[in-house]
């Protein structure tokens, strides 16, 4: 008869553990939740402070950087097909940066447009896909720019790149 009274004992004696344990869990949950909420908010009004003032500076800056004195020369869009797959086409709008001082004429502009057209006659999908692809097809074209002006120009800017398949 002695082992009914101990059993009821156990018993309530776990329930409050378990409910002691339950209440602990859900307190500490809500300051979790309440303290990266207030974080959340601290990191995003310092993100948002300092992302206006760096973005209208760095982007005079790249700008600055790239055109500087010189004058920009936007080439005729450049429409062809690929070499492969041969049912592509790329569109390309490119714009020449001209050195302070250096004048180049239409004629030279339309060889330097006619090169561009004849290299991406050539190309491949595979060779200007990604990031590095369309870095190593600004360095292509840059290097055939260079060339035909005689170091004339500066800089290219690709500004639109299109390939329809």
């Amino acid at each position: 008869m002695e082992e009914a009274p101990m059993q009821e004992k156990t018993t309530t004696k776990e329930n409050h553990s378990v409910v002691t344990l339950l209440i602990v869990g859900v307190i500490l949950t809500l300051i979790a939740g309440a303290s990266g909420w207030f974080f959340g908010i601290w990191i995003d009004q310092k993100r948002i402070l300092t992302s206006d003032n760096s973005k209208e500076a760095s982007v005079q800056k790249s700008v600055d950087r790239v055109i500087g004195s010189s004058h920009v020369i936007a080439l005729p869009p450049i429409v062809t097909n690929i070499a492969e797959p041969e049912t592509a086409w790329i569109r390309a709008e490119i714009f020449l940066v001209v050195q302070s001082g250096q004048t180049i004429s239409s004629i030279l502009v339309s060889d330097i447009s006619n090169d561009f057209l004849a290299f991406l006659h050539q190309v491949t999908i595979d060779q200007i896909e990604g990031p590095s692809g369309l870095m190593n097809l600004r360095a292509d074209l840059f290097d055939r720019a260079k060339i035909r002006s005689d170091n004339k120009i500066s800089n290219i800017l690709i500004s639109q790149l299109v390939i329809e398949q």
